[in-house]
């Protein structure tokens, strides 16, 4: 079961009721989580995991972070209303069944989870999601953002894109950084060390233990690799951070079974991290990085 869980669509549907409200924003659908005083102090855009806008727990997250950080938090649909369905959770769990009454079982998930693989391969590929990503955070920077700090984070699926932002390459039409701060949790599809290698904004990343996509010693280069750069920068104000859940599988900061306490624990300190990071970067944002 340790090897399945890892794998990007194993997971738990959260309880809970979303408080948002949906708009149309720059040509996507957005689930909007508003600050609760009606001043935000940042924006906050989450580039969420393969499941997307349709999972509940997206939206709880954004509720959350709203909340908690007094930001306006911003879930766009990346995948333009294709819906990877909830239910690839419950096949991938199957998936794991032992002993002989289950392989029968297991037959009917399988061939429902070869079914969808060609559609989420194609509708999540970069070719078609990036250019979306980009727009997006061009005309947020542009106008809601054009005077205040704008945060992003990025989960499983999204944590590549949370990480190129990091980059910095990418400029805004008039030449401001599309983002100040990135957290991920659990990146998928990452390329190690030199994606991270490259992060020149404020990056906070929550690795799970057990975690396919991120292997032991793509972590410890990952941590290795924010700690160098950290004191290079921090006297210049930029600072990274990474930190090691025990215990944790991949998904555990967006799927963590409820029923599970200790991972659903790490979860929660996850989201305390994520937290922490954008009220600290919004109330002292990096200096300009250009020459």
């Amino acid at each position: 079961m340790a090897g399945l869980r890892q794998c990007c669509a194993t997971g738990s549907l959260h309880t809970g009721e979303a408080t948002g409200r949906f708009e149309k924003v720059h040509g996507l659908d957005c689930y909007i989580a508003d600050a609760p005083n009606g001043q935000p102090n940042g924006i906050i855009v989450i580039i969420p995991d393969a499941f997307g806008l349709a999972l509940p727990n997206n939206k709880l997250l954004a509720d959350a972070y709203a909340k908690r950080t007094g930001a306006q938090v911003f879930l766009p649909d990346f995948m333009d209303g294709f819906i990877v369905p909830h239910e690839l959770m419950i096949s991938f769990k199957a998936m794991s069944a032992t002993g002989l009454a289950n392989q029968l079982y297991k037959v009917g998930h399988l061939f429902y989870l070869i079914r969808w693989l060609p559609f989420v391969l194609y509708h999540l590929s970069e070719s078609k999601c990036k250019p979306r990503i980009i727009s997006f955070f061009k005309a947020l920077r542009a106008n809601e953002a054009k005077d205040k700090p704008v945060g992003t984070a990025g989960f499983c699926w999204g944590g590549k894109y949370v990480t190129e932002l990091c980059w910095d390459q990418t400029k805004a039409d008039d030449g401001q950084r599309l983002v100040d701060c990135g957290f991920v949790a659990h990146p998928s599809n990452m390329k190690y060390p030199g994606d991270v290698e490259m992060v020149v904004l404020p990056y906070s990343c929550a690795a799970a233990e057990h975690d396919q996509m991120m292997s032991p010693e793509q972590a410890k280069q990952t941590k290795a690799t924010l700690t160098a750069k950290t004191a290079k920068t921090k006297d210049s104000g930029v600072e990274h951070e990474f930190v090691m859940y025990d215990g944790a599988h991949h998904g555990f900061a967006v799927r963590a079974d409820e029923d599970e306490k200790v991972e659903a624990e790490q979860g929660r300190k996850a989201e305390d991290q994520a937290v922490e990071w954008f009220k600290r970067w919004f109330a002292n944002p990096p200096p300009s990085l250009s020459a």
